[in-house]
């Protein structure tokens, strides 16, 4: 569809987005478990006393892992379209999808450990 006005452009995209939310808050298991690791996230960027760039780095972080696992969900879903029978290929491509948020995942813990350390490190050594 062709939009002439921009603003109907955005606020569609906008509307279509939270109902890709909504659909994976209701549908999708790992989803919801990484949106209750972001919600913990933001928590302890809160009570935290890091700088307000390592919060932003962390948030973010967790809202990568949050968008791939969107791109995970849709990719499974159309994946079931083209053969609900066992598929070596589609398995592979499962995998792979499964793979990148595990390694996304890694990276987010990566961030945290060398943030945490730094703190402490720079707490006890830097007084």
């Amino acid at each position: 569809m062709i939009y002439k006005n921009p603003i109907e452009r955005i606020y569609k995209a906008g509307i279509y987005s939270i109902n890709g939310l909504y659909a994976a808050i209701k549908d999708e298991q790992a989803f919801r478990h990484e949106l209750i690791i972001f919600l913990g996230v933001c928590l302890i960027c809160l009570l935290f006393k890091f700088e307000l760039s390592r919060k932003i780095i962390l948030i973010c972080g967790w809202l990568v892992v949050m968008a791939f696992e969107l791109v995970n969900s849709a990719v499974e879903r159309a994946f079931n379209l083209i053969d609900k029978k066992y598929n070596p290929e589609i398995k592979a491509g499962k995998d792979m999808l499964s793979a990148a948020i595990f390694l996304m995942i890694s990276a987010n813990i990566i961030l945290w450990l060398f943030i945490i350390c730094e703190k402490f490190f720079n707490l006890f050594f830097n007084s």
